[in-house]
């Protein structure tokens, strides 16, 4: 009986990826395989490497980053972080609250419901991103860490 699941631990993604620059390197190799493109024009002759994993696109003068276009793009979270949230995210049998992910790898609460939200909106074929979200106009209004009004204690 073969299992194709591969699951790893978490000890060995903490190896895998101890800092951001690990993380960048991992996603670069996943998102560009055959080289840098520009996530803009999509070309990748005329590519610029600068500092920090920025790149420059001498063909629309864009700068982008491994970030440019996914969920990650407007976050100050590191991405080695993110790449723990996404394994909590896809390893717990029951989800995982915003506020649990929060507490595991160390960012606000805030900042673990926004990335779940662009997560889901990415899987749903981004119609949250474009402010399409199934939560009533209250809710929004109160945002993820209210709870929704009629509720006492």
């Amino acid at each position: 009986m073969h299992n194709d699941k591969i699951t790893i631990s978490t000890h060995q993604l903490f190896a895998m990826f101890p800092d951001q620059e690990k993380a960048r390197t991992y996603l670069e190799s996943r998102l560009w395989p055959k080289g840098v493109r520009c996530p803009i024009c999509g070309l990748g002759e005329r590519i610029t490497v600068r500092e920090s994993g920025f790149y420059r696109c001498n063909q629309c003068k864009e700068d982008f980053t491994v970030r440019t276009g996914t969920i990650f793009e407007r976050s100050h979270v590191p991405l080695h972080k993110w790449l723990y949230a996404m394994y909590l995210l896809v390893t717990s049998r029951k989800g995982i609250s915003s506020l649990q992910l929060s507490k595991e790898i160390g960012i606000t609460q805030k900042s673990a419901w926004f990335g779940q939200q662009a997560r889901i909106a990415k899987v749903e074929g981004g119609a949250r991103c474009r402010g399409k979200s199934r939560r009533p106009r209250d809710a929004r209004a109160r945002g993820p860490h209210r709870r929704p009004a009629g509720r006492g204690r």
